[in-house]
């Protein structure tokens, strides 16, 4: 099952498209794209929370 998920590090937050396999491993299959840093890191968290979501729903 495809899945859309976001991941974070100490340069920047990104959403990346993977299946979902058994035992909680995650096959990247692409690069999505990288939030932009927003005024607070809580913002930028929130902006990406959405992509996946709204990613996910289809």
């Amino acid at each position: 099952m495809t899945k859309f998920v976001k991941e974070s590090d100490k340069r920047g937050t990104y959403i990346i498209e993977g299946d979902a396999k058994p035992g909680g491993v995650f096959s990247i299959k692409r690069f999505i794209c990288q939030v932009q840093e927003q005024q607070t890191p809580e913002e930028t968290q929130e902006v990406a929370d959405l992509l996946v979501k709204k990613l996910n729903r289809k």
